[in-house]
């Protein structure tokens, strides 16, 4: 299930003609993105070969690699720094006990929440005002699936 700024999200990448890349199974799965790694693997299995290059395949990575908004190192350090800081927030900021991670399992897993429906759920349930932060989502499933002795990052929850 998408939170209504998780539809917003998909509808601005469709509107501007961008690849949708997102760690979120529910979120990719909704925008017919793909995952970071399959963007890299598809862009270099498209260009090592001259024979790959003149493909319909390789014609298809570069009008996607050409919509994609580029980023300096600068940038990527910025921005990794602060949803570090971030997520750091919100693990010394959200507990939750068993019963709690019980209902983010059956959003997140049995609903297939996104992690900002996963955040905005549990921000109106324990009357919180992160409302639907995707790094509070993925933080809370984070804990949520410790507690449950899984991965947040693995299946069933990713």
């Amino acid at each position: 299930m998408l939170d209504p700024d998780d539809e917003q999200v998909i509808k601005d990448a469709k509107d501007g003609g961008a690849v949708m890349v997102t760690w979120d199974r529910v979120v990719r799965l909704a925008a017919g993105g793909m995952t970071p790694h399959e963007a890299l693997e598809k862009a270099l299995a498209d260009s090592r070969t001259p024979e790959a290059l003149i493909s319909e395949r390789t014609q298809e990575a570069i009008a996607e690699a050409s919509r994609l908004f580029r980023l300096s190192p600068t940038d990527l350090t910025v921005l990794a720094r602060e949803g570090n800081k971030t997520a750091e927030y919100f693990r010394q900021h959200i507990q939750i006990n068993r019963d709690q991670a019980k209902l983010v399992r059956q959003l997140r897993v049995d609903k297939e929440c996104s992690w900002r429906a996963v955040a905005r759920a549990c921000s109106l349930l324990w009357g919180t005002s992160w409302g639907s932060n995707q790094i509070a989502g993925m933080v809370i499933c984070e804990k949520a699936a410790k507690l449950l002795s899984e991965d947040f990052m693995e299946p069933p929850w990713n």
